[in-house]
């Protein structure tokens, strides 16, 4: 009986730290104010080519404020130029877009990627390895959007971003 009931106790530690969430780090200026908060970096779907970089603020009950999304990121180093695309669309496009909400699930802002590509738009793969999945990068958006109400700014600007993190196994 302890055999069985060791066993369960290692199966279910190993179960828990598979799916493990790992949470990394992001700092950038937006809109020339420091901005440091974790993120979470998880592939865009099971069997994948490409991952995202979530990047969030809390409220102090713990619920999402703004969320900041970098996707479909290739698994390789490399710069990739940021376009206006979505994370659904089954193109090979790398998005980005920040999303703003109240109480964690009111979306009430969101800012994407201007139509006319922009160099200055980019997100730079600067470490990956494959086997511990780490990764690292840099990143530089300007974003055009609103609040619901109209009362948010229209551009925001995320400039000498960075981020570290662990791409999850989900």
């Amino acid at each position: 009986m302890k055999k069985i009931l060791c066993l369960i106790i290692v199966f279910t530690f190993i179960s828990c730290n598979k799916n493990k969430v790992h949470e990394g780090n992001t700092t950038a200026f937006k809109n020339g104010e420091e901005w440091n908060v974790s993120n979470v970096i998880r592939p865009k779907r099971p069997l994948s080519d490409y991952f995202k970089v979530s990047s969030r603020t809390f409220d102090s009950f713990g619920a999402i404020e703004e969320d900041l999304d970098i996707f479909k990121i290739p698994y390789d180093t490399g710069k990739y130029y940021l376009h206006q695309t979505n994370g659904v669309t089954d193109d090979s496009l790398v998005g980005a877009n920040l999303l703003v909400f109240l109480e964690g699930d009111q979306l009430i802002g969101g800012w994407g990627i201007p139509e006319e590509p922009d160099s200055s738009n980019y997100v730079h793969i600067t470490f990956y390895d494959e086997c511990t999945r780490e990764v690292e990068g840099t990143f530089n958006c300007t974003l055009v959007g609103n609040t619901i109400d109209g009362t948010g700014p229209d551009t925001i600007r995320f400039t000498d971003g960075r981020f570290e993190g662990k791409i999850s196994q989900e």
